[in-house]
């Protein structure tokens, strides 16, 4: 899932090979990870109220001129809850949604297409974007292929399929109104590498696919084969049980969201904007958070409605070399260390804007929470119209990385090469510097405050500068920094979280969660949805052109914990039950689309 841009650092100018090129791993908040570990760092750290040193700080700051907001006009204007939506007709398919459901025939054999579907190793690395299309490394994706239409013949015959650069997937089922705006529904192929040496501590072989009755396994369980092969088996009911839709459907499906997806989502959205145009689809769903969590007595669901902006700093250091034996009093290892240590000393600063979708999905939770401190609830709720309660939950954001990095820029030194022997002075050393850009910052400004650090060094110790080819001050005798942005991507614009749209989404989750999978466990109270945010990328950054209307969610179980199910680590496997819903909700949302959606 989601990140996904990365960059390899050359090999310092005298280095007698290119050294291997590395992975830009996921941060600790990774797509997924990102929502439910913030709602799990609230729930377990500013919601507990025996803390004494947080309830007692939160009560000295407390000023008593701030606003006291209502919990029901909160609730009725911060956080509105999307009425449920049952499908028209719904009688005429119960049945249908009760098969994928609770059948156990259909269990089975639902479970065995995505255990087949993980057999096949469609794995990519960040050398699969350089390789030619007919490397005998996208074998598997033939095969995947093969695959899909022996397992989806009615998606094959009624749907129109179109191969993008050899092996992206597009389906189309046509509608039969022609005016309205498609619907897109994405998910990616391919799958990261399972990393061999840990093969014994995976409970099941990476790729078995093995299914106990509870879990599936293997890579590409949960992201995002899963996602996939659910949206095939609900195209697949629809057209079984003889449904036209109204509006043309649109999968897409890349096959390198793992390696930044240059070659598969990046050319699936040129065809797509070349056949459709700008602004042309009705919305677009990806993969993103997942599931229900149940937190301080009440149920959310958080849907990514915005994502970080990307960049990755590539700094290089050239100065004279010689014998060791002789050295400057700072060799060029010696001065990117002192520029490493002034970036590091150097934070971005963070801030809370109000359309920062954290921010969104705080105040729905102190809308609700039962719980919550009354001090904590009011500084939330105020947070988005007054200054003092805005630096105050800065403040405590900023006490937690999980948290922290919702709400600034970050910067991590990732990748450092210098110096080919012992006895000889480095002439260049080189660094790669990954920036997930903050929601009201830019590449510009995250590239502007790296390269002040860097003329801060450079003046200390006489040397050149050069950003992106232009050069900012001479070189001198002693070198020069080189300074190339590399894979810039800005900030995502943020989707709406309310309107006809949204309320149709979140109106048929509720429908499944509450009155079809969860009803019991739920107690009659409501899957409260809520905006979010991700740190990561997804192949959702090369679809911004097509809609306004882009969401990173897929349906999931219920859960009172976080678990990432092992992405990109081992032993990865997805509950099944969460697949389950995944089909039955798409069977319901191609319909309720059709049926309550008067946006053309």
């Amino acid at each position: 899932m989601n990140e996904k841009t990365g960059q390899d650092l050359p090999a310092p100018i005298t280095a007698t090979a290119p050294p291997p090129k590395q992975r830009s791993k996921k941060t600790l908040l990774a797509h997924l990870l990102l929502v439910c570990s913030t709602l799990y760092f609230m729930k377990t750290y500013y919601f507990d109220q025996n803390l004494p040193s947080y309830s007692s700080s939160i009560h000295n700051c407390h000023h008593h001129d701030e606003e006291v907001i209502d919990f029901a006009e909160a609730q009725k204007s911060l956080c509105p809850i999307s009425p449920k939506i049952v499908p028209e007709q719904y009688d005429e398919f119960k049945d249908t949604v009760d098969k994928i459901l609770f059948d156990p025939d259909f269990r089975v054999k639902s479970a065995e297409k995505l255990s087949g579907a993980v057999q096949i190793r469609t794995e990519v690395t960040d050398k699969t974007k350089f390789l030619p299309l007919d490397d005998p490394s996208f074998a598997p994706f033939v095969d995947f292929h093969h695959y899909l239409k022996e397992q989806f013949p009615l998606v094959h015959k009624s749907m129109t399929k179109e191969v993008v650069n050899e092996y992206g997937l597009v389906f189309t089922w046509d509608g039969a109104d022609p005016s309205l705006k498609p619907l897109l529904l994405t998910a990616h192929q391919d799958v990261v590498p399972v990393e061999w040496a840990t093969e014994d501590q995976w409970s099941h072989h990476p790729y078995s696919g093995h299914y106990d009755g509870e879990y599936v396994w293997g890579r590409g369980s949960s992201d995002c084969k899963n996602l996939l092969i659910g949206l095939m088996e609900s195209m697949e009911l629809l057209i079984e049980t003889g449904y036209s839709p109204k509006r043309t459907v649109i999968l897409a499906f890349g096959y390198d969201e793992e390696a930044s997806g240059v070659i598969g989502a990046k050319k699936i959205s040129e065809f797509l904007y070349e056949r459709y145009g700008k602004d042309s689809m009705y919305a677009l769903i990806d993969e993103g958070s997942s599931g229900v969590i149940a937190m301080e007595g009440q149920y959310f669901a958080s849907l990514a409605t915005g994502e970080k902006g990307y960049l990755d700093s590539m700094i290089t250091l050239t100065t004279p070399g010689g014998h060791s034996s002789v050295p400057p009093d700072h060799t060029s290892i010696g001065i990117m260390s002192t520029f490493i240590s002034l970036i590091e000393k150097t934070p971005f600063k963070p801030s809370l804007p109000s359309y920062n979708p954290l921010l969104g999905m705080m105040q729905c939770i102190a809308s609700y929470s039962d719980e919550m401190a009354p001090a904590l609830r009011q500084t939330i709720l105020n947070a988005d119209r007054d200054e003092t309660a805005n630096k105050k939950l800065i403040e405590y954001l900023s006490n937690d990385k999980l948290t922290k990095y919702l709400i600034s820029t970050s910067q991590a030194v990732d990748i450092i090469h210098g110096g080919i022997k012992s006895n000889a002075l480095p002439e260049s050393v080189s660094v790669v510097i990954n920036s997930r850009v903050n929601v009201d910052s830019s590449v510009s400004e995250t590239q502007d405050k790296i390269a002040g650090n860097l003329l801060l060094v450079a003046n200390r110790f006489d040397l050149g500068v050069v950003v992106n080819g232009i050069t900012i001050k001479e070189p001198t005798a002693n070198g020069l920094f080189n300074y190339t942005r590399s894979t810039p991507l800005e900030v995502a614009p943020i989707s709406p979280h309310s309107g006809e749209m949204w309320d149709i989404y979140v109106g048929s989750l509720r429908h499944v969660y509450e009155d079809l999978v969860y009803g019991e466990q739920l107690e009659g109270k409501p899957v409260i949805a809520t905006p979010g945010m991700s740190t990561g990328n997804t192949d959702t950054k090369y679809y911004w052109d097509l809609t306004k209307n882009i969401y990173r969610y897929q349906p999931g179980a219920l859960s009172d914990s976080v678990s990432l199910g092992g992405i990109h680590s081992v032993n990865e496997n997805v509950l099944f039950q969460g697949h389950l819903n995944i089909v039955a909700f798409y069977y319901e949302y191609i319909r309720n689309v059709d049926s309550f959606s008067s946006e053309q």
